[in-house]
């Protein structure tokens, strides 16, 4: 006879807890190494085939664009990225995984695959939400970047244990560098930016440029602005102001500098602060009436070039009397351009069909071939192939991409 039923029921309810709590531990152990097992398959890109016919995707938000990114460049970043990975896995960790394991499929002998797995992994993200809704394969690739970023600092970090940095040999080829350079008008002085803007995909603006040298020339044109604090002038301006030897010292430190990465005015705020902590100073200037504005040049230079140019041609626009509307204004590309001195080459695109409230989106890819010379190279070369058209699971030959709707634009170099 029990004594006690409650402490009967408790202890029965505890124990099933418990065991229920093992046997999930226990299935997501072997989940975890069966994950492992199958992504240890992704040791090398050598051994996929890039001449193959491309695979379909099944829509799942329009990640046909995925075929365009496709290509070895890209992979062959991403298989070292995701050699890196062991043991818990972050969120972008799985991401990249899942990624690694589409782009070897799309390489292989399948005729169509499912990208839902990795859709059902961007749904954990807080902006999952936007793009959803939008469809857009410009979102997606951004936010699929984002994560491998992520990655790629969760990966490069400093190990502790063994008192070293790790770090990958190779870096995402779509990742490029600009910097800002402004120049007076009035006293013609010029100084750089310290702030490093990193992106993967360059706009493509169509009301000035219709082809890719137009895009590249137009995001590195200079802009004239007015009103803007010359740091050069208003320095000038406290050295007449502040006549202590101790004062000009500090200003000329400041003059002498070449490379600033904050604002004109948060930089003069500071020196008038240090100004006015000398002993014997006998101007308190408001930093406010020591900002001089004038007309300047300013210019967005390339600083570091991407292994693989992303174009994101900006069709949408607000028009003043319909609200978003979408440009169909047709842009040139060429097969081939130079850059940095190197030859980049039209390997993908993704193009967007419909109006600015719905459409569809057919991705263009270039196969490409390993030449055998440089087979057991650590500088591959590739040769240029056949084109196909790509759009969902139907995967057709064809001589050329359709260039007029372009919406994704992929350059490469061999």
């Amino acid at each position: 006879m029990i004594k006690n039923k409650g402490y009967w029921v408790y202890g029965s309810a505890l124990v099933l807890a418990l065991l229920g709590t093992f046997k999930y531990t226990m299935k997501s152990k072997q989940q975890k190494l069966t994950g492992q097992v199958e992504f240890s398959l992704l040791q090398s890109s050598n051994t996929l085939d890039y001449n193959k016919k491309p695979a379909g995707i099944v829509n799942n938000g329009n990640t046909c664009f995925l075929n365009s990114v496709s290509q070895p460049n890209f992979i062959e970043y991403l298989f070292e990225l995701v050699q890196h990975i062991n043991g818990q896995t972050t969120l972008a960790q799985q991401i990249c995984l899942e990624l690694a394991k589409i782009m070897k499929y799309l390489n292989s002998d399948l005729e169509v695959i499912n990208a839902s797995d990795l859709i059902d992994l961007l749904s954990e993200d807080a902006d999952y939400s936007f793009f959803y809704e939008q469809q857009d394969s410009h979102e997606l690739f951004n936010m699929l970047m984002k994560h491998i970023e992520e990655a790629n600092n969760q990966i490069n970090s400093f190990d502790l244990a063994m008192l070293r940095s790790k770090q990958m040999k190779s870096k995402n080829p779509f990742l490029h560098h600009t910097k800002v350079q402004i120049r007076c008008n009035t006293c013609n002085y010029s100084f750089n930016s310290l702030k490093v803007e990193s992106n993967y995909a360059f706009h493509f603006n169509l009301n000035h440029a219709r082809t890719v040298q137009e895009a590249i020339d137009y995001i590195q044109k200079p802009e004239t602005i007015t009103e803007y604090i010359c740091l050069y002038c208003s320095l000038q301006f406290l050295r007449k102001k502040y006549t202590l030897a101790e004062q000009q010292k500090i200003i000329d430190s400041y003059l002498s500098a070449n490379n600033y990465d904050e604002d004109s005015f948060t930089i003069l705020k500071k020196v008038i602060e240090q100004l006015n902590t000398i002993q014997g100073n006998q101007v308190q200037l408001d930093p406010q009436k020591a900002c001089l504005k004038r007309t300047v040049t300013r210019q967005t230079y390339i600083a570091k070039y991407p292994k693989t140019f992303c174009f994101f041609v900006n069709r949408l626009i607000v028009h003043p009397y319909h609200g978003l509307i979408k440009l169909d204004d047709p842009v040139y590309l060429d097969s081939n351009f130079p850059v940095a001195d190197k030859e980049f080459t039209l390997s993908a695109l993704v193009c967007h069909l419909g109006n600015s409230k719905s459409g569809h989106y057919v991705a263009f890819k270039r196969t490409f071939a390993q030449d055998l010379e440089s087979s057991m190279s650590l500088n591959k070369t590739y040769k240029k192939c056949e084109w196909y058209a790509i759009s969902d699971v139907k995967v057709a030959a064809t001589k050329q991409p359709q260039q007029g709707e372009a919406y994704l634009i992929f350059y490469d170099t061999y």
